[in-house]
This record gives C-alpha cells, sequence and structure tokens, in this order.
C-alpha cells in the first residue's frame, strides 16, 4: 500500500514539473505558426528542403524531430552522417546555416 502510495505520489510530480514544459512548447509553436503565417519565418519544410538539397547534407539521411529556440528562432536539424549524428542550425527567418555541430 504505501509502495503504491509513493509511486502514485512520484508519478503526480513528474506530470506536473513536465506540464510547465509542456505548456512552453505549445506557446512556442503557436507563436512559430503565427509567424510563419505572417511571413517573418520560412516555413519548416521549406528549410528541411533546402538544408537536405545542400552539399554536404545532401548526402545524408535527415532524422527528422526538429528542435526549436524561440528566443534565438534557430531550428536544429539532424542528420546522420555514416555512423554519426550531425546537428544542423539553421536560422529560421532567413534559411541560413549559422552553425554545425560536430
Amino acid at each position: 500500500m504505501i509502495r503504491t502510495f509513493t509511486l502514485s505520489i512520484a508519478s503526480a510530480l513528474l506530470l506536473a514539473a513536465g506540464a510547465p514544459a509542456a505548456a512552453r512548447g505549445d506557446r512556442d509553436q503557436d507563436n512559430l505558426r503565427d509567424a510563419a503565417a505572417q511571413g517573418q519565418v520560412i516555413p519548416l519544410n521549406r528549410l528541411i528542403a533546402d538544408v537536405k538539397s545542400r552539399a554536404p547534407y545532401n548526402d545524408m539521411t535527415y532524422l527528422g524531430g526538429p528542435q526549436f529556440d524561440a528566443k534565438r528562432m534557430i531550428y536544429a536539424l539532424k542528420f546522420m552522417d555514416g555512423s554519426q549524428v550531425v546537428v544542423v542550425y539553421v536560422d529560421a527567418r532567413t534559411g541560413r546555416i549559422v552553425g554545425r555541430k560536430p
């Protein structure tokens, strides 16, 4: 009984801790969608297609699951180069590649 109660409390705490981050993510997506509709940022599918058409990324596999930094307006796109994951940072406003790891 105590174990069940402890697990219930732990689960509730984990869910509560994740809720603000999820809400912020939803807000970021809404803001991004609005900015794309107003022409302030390039739509994600166009950014991905553009990066995939450039060397050396055209020889890599796009892994999906882009991440977005709303403060900097930067997308992190993941590609697979052989056995190595390459993260490409793209400015959502201009489509310019602003960084790469590694």
